[in-house]
C-alpha cells in the first residue's frame, strides 16, 4: 500500500486506475466480469497545469466532482482530480504504471485531439452492451459505438490511440478485469503494466 502524496510525482500520463466500488451497479460489473475491479480511469497529466497536477480521465456513473475543464459536474467522460476521486470513493482503489513507453509530442497531440473528441459523451446507455463486453461467446461481440461509453471502452480507447493495444479488437470488449494484475493484457511497442499498488489518501 502507498499513500498517494508519496507516489504522485511518479504518476505519468498512461497509468491506469482501478477501483472496486461497494454499490449495486459496482457489485454487478465484478459479478459479471469475475473480478475485484468495477471501474478504471487513466491518469492524464496536462501541460499547461503544475507539473504536479494529476488528473484522471473517465467515464463513471459517478457526478460528485466538478469537471477539471468546465467546472460542471456530470455523469459519462470527465477530467477530475485523482486525488479528489480517490478520497471521496467508496472502495479500494489501486495504480499500475505504465512501463517502458514514453507518450512523446506526436502521441500526446493524438491523445489530445481524442479528448477532445469524447469530451462530454455520456456514460455507457445500453447495459447489455456492458454484459457482452464481458462475454466472450458467439453473441458476445460488440461493435463499437463511440456515443457513449463505460470506463474501460475509454480507456482501452486512449490505449488503442497510443498504439498500445490493437484496433483489431473493438475498444467496447474491455471490461476494468483487462486492465488488472494477472489478466495478461498484452501491451505494444514494449510497453507493460506494473503490479498493482494499493493507493490511500
Amino acid at each position: 500500500m502507498a499513500k498517494y502524496d508519496t507516489i504522485r510525482k511518479k504518476l505519468k500520463t498512461g497509468d491506469v486506475v482501478l477501483f472496486s466500488g461497494k454499490g449495486a451497479i459496482s457489485h454487478g460489473i465484478k459479478l459479471f466480469t469475475f473480478s475485484k475491479w468495477s471501474h478504471v480511469g487513466m491518469v492524464l497529466k496536462l501541460p499547461d497545469t503544475d507539473t504536479d497536477t494529476v488528473f484522471l480521465w473517465e467515464s463513471t456513473t459517478l457526478s460528485n466532482l466538478a469537471d477539471a475543464i468546465d467546472g460542471k459536474t456530470k455523469k459519462g467522460v470527465q477530467l477530475v482530480l485523482l486525488s479528489d476521486r480517490i478520497r471521496t470513493y467508496d472502495g479500494e482503489t489501486c495504480v499500475r504504471h505504465l512501463q517502458g513507453f514514453q507518450v512523446d509530442n506526436a502521441k500526446y497531440e493524438k491523445l489530445m485531439a481524442l479528448r477532445k473528441t469524447l469530451r462530454n459523451k455520456p456514460y455507457e446507455k445500453d447495459q447489455i452492451e456492458l454484459i457482452k463486453s464481458a462475454y466472450d461467446g458467439p453473441w458476445g461481440h460488440n461493435e463499437e459505438d463511440l456515443s457513449s461509453l463505460f470506463c474501460s471502452e475509454l480507456v482501452a480507447e486512449a490505449y488503442q490511440c497510443l498504439g498500445l493495444i490493437s484496433n483489431k479488437v473493438s475498444s467496447n470488449e474491455f471490461t476494468p478485469k483487462n486492465f488488472a494484475e494477472g489478466d495478461g493484457l498484452k501491451l505494444g511497442l514494449g510497453a507493460t503494466l506494473s503490479k498493482e499498488v494499493v493507493l490511500s489518501v
